[in-house]
């Protein structure tokens, strides 16, 4: 949610700052479809938290693509085109992200592959259950893997962002300042920022 707000501020992007306002409704989303004890959605939301960022941050410079896709349903950027495009045009990316990925706390340097394989349904654990409508309540279990998964995608994202921005050190949000320092020593920030 630092995050969030802090692009609002200072990376207006015309009509795709909807695509920000999506991915707060979707981590709300999450929290609901949690709350409810329904998991298979909230890893639905998980999902799309990852993909509408990931959209955000190719059509936020790219107006005219952003406005043909409205119009014409036709132009998406699919995650990898987005990474590409990122690498290429942000020589630092790909080395900040790297080092921020040795030392995350998530499980998995990209959740969003793991998301996926629940998402596609593709084995009898990630499909819908046929019965009564009881049966989508997930336990405590399922539901608290979610809860993680949650950290695991907003610590992603932010390390994408965080491997974006890190030039803007002194205009970023506390809570994100403070969580790099927390995660490099002092020898990788030095790398972090040459």
């Amino acid at each position: 949610m630092d995050w969030l707000s802090y692009l609002r501020q200072s990376e207006p992007a015309k009509g795709a700052d909807v695509l920000l306002d999506g991915t707060q409704g979707a981590i709300v989303e999450t929290v609901g479809c949690l709350a409810l004890g329904l998991v298979r959605p909230a890893l639905s939301s998980l999902r799309s938290q990852i993909d509408m960022i990931f959209g955000w941050l190719y059509f936020k410079d790219h107006e005219v693509e952003w406005n043909h896709l409205r119009s014409s349903g036709k132009g998406f950027q699919t995650k990898a085109q987005v990474l590409s495009y990122l690498s290429e045009h942000w020589p630092r990316y790909r080395t900040r992200f790297k080092l921020l990925a040795q030392q995350r706390d998530r499980v998995d340097e990209d959740p969003y592959g793991l998301l996926s394989a629940h998402i596609h349904g593709q084995t009898e654990f990630t499909t819908p259950k046929v019965g009564p409508l009881a049966q989508l309540v997930a336990n405590a279990e399922p539901s608290a893997e979610c809860v993680t998964l949650q950290r695991d995608v907003a610590e992603y994202i932010g390390d994408v962002l965080l491997a974006l921005y890190g030039d803007r050190w002194a205009s970023l949000p506390k809570g994100v300042a403070g969580g790099l320092t927390k995660r490099l020593n002092a020898k990788q920030r030095k790398a972090f920022f040459a």
